[in-house]
């Protein structure tokens, strides 16, 4: 049988051919003085080389007084990563929060009670999932203030839990409203636990989410040119959110542009990619999208952006 003749091949030089990987970019030696110098150690390719551009431009942000927005699904919270972003906000690298209902509500339970999360396979079985009075009971004040002070759920939130919790450190609803910053909750009807209860005040909660979303619209027009806006663990509400403020960023002003968006997941989801990712590279951002857990990911970024900002 006849066999292919290999000799007839016509080979080029290495020097001539494109090579995607140098050995500028390979990774050096992994630095033990400090998780700035750890980050630069990694090889500069792919996701290593999104993070180091993330990093500098907050750093770029902060300096030039640009917004930094941090977006997040409810997982954040529960995996214990407020205290964290408390201090995010406390060293400036942080100029707005925006949740969803549930981010808020695991926010008040801790603040009010220190626990949070419950087991809903075990108390489905019970009948008891979701119904649990004092979380319903606290947010129900807390609506009730912010159709009292005419703001939205965050404002009313961080003000109600600031005076009135006995762990208060812990909410991240909190320490933006000390630090005067907006925080905004973003909320889908049916969706969270205090649907199920009686004191539920469905257009008292609409009228404030409402507020919230024209607030987060504000600060969204101020992202042009520098700001960054970071997502974790969201995958439908908030990239949602926020293309719906982009455009009404874009409509208001034809020139908004030239932001950063990054998005932070446990796995790839596909609106994400799209709203917080792909789109807004129409606008001119430079996006970027990282896979991995959110106790891992965001100690890193917080831990090498304090390196590399000299905190």
């Amino acid at each position: 049988m006849k066999r292919i003749d290999l000799s007839r091949i016509k080979t080029t030089s290495i020097e001539k051919r494109f090579s995607k990987v140098s050995q500028q970019q390979i990774c050096k030696q992994v630095a033990h003085s400090g998780v700035g110098a750890f980050v630069d150690s990694l090889p500069d390719l792919l996701r290593a080389t999104d993070l180091k551009k993330l990093i500098e431009k907050l750093l770029a942000a902060r300096k030039s007084d640009k917004p930094i927005v941090w977006m997040f699904g409810a997982h954040l919270v529960k995996v214990g990563l407020t205290p964290l972003l408390n201090e995010i906000i406390a060293a400036g690298y942080g100029q707005q929060i925006s949740t969803n209902n549930a981010g808020l509500i695991h926010d008040l339970e801790l603040a009010f009670f220190g626990q949070t999360s419950e087991n809903v396979e075990e108390s489905l079985l019970t009948g008891e999932f979701g119904m649990t009075q004092e979380t319903a009971e606290h947010y129900s004040a807390l609506v009730e203030l912010s159709q009292e002070m005419q703001c939205g759920l965050g404002e009313a939130a961080g003000k109600y839990i600031a005076e009135n919790a006995s762990q208060a450190k812990l909410s991240l609803f909190a320490t933006a409203y000390q630090r005067q910053i907006p925080a905004t909750v973003h909320v889908a009807v049916g969706a969270d636990i205090v649907n199920c209860h009686p004191s539920y005040d469905g257009a008292a909660v609409g009228a404030g989410s409402q507020r919230d979303f024209e607030l987060f619209c504000e600060t969204t027009t101020h992202l042009k040119n520098g700001g960054v806006v970071l997502n974790f663990g969201s995958a439908v509400l908030m990239p949602e959110v926020f293309l719906k403020a982009m455009a009404v960023a874009r409509n208001l002003d034809p020139e908004f542009t030239k932001f950063t968006t990054a998005n932070f997941d446990m796995i790839t989801h596909y609106r994400p990619r799209q709203s917080l990712v792909n789109r807004p590279r129409l606008l001119g951002a430079e996006s970027f999208d990282f896979a991995g857990h959110h106790e891992i990911m965001l100690p890193l970024l917080w831990a090498a952006l304090k390196d590399k900002a000299g905190l």
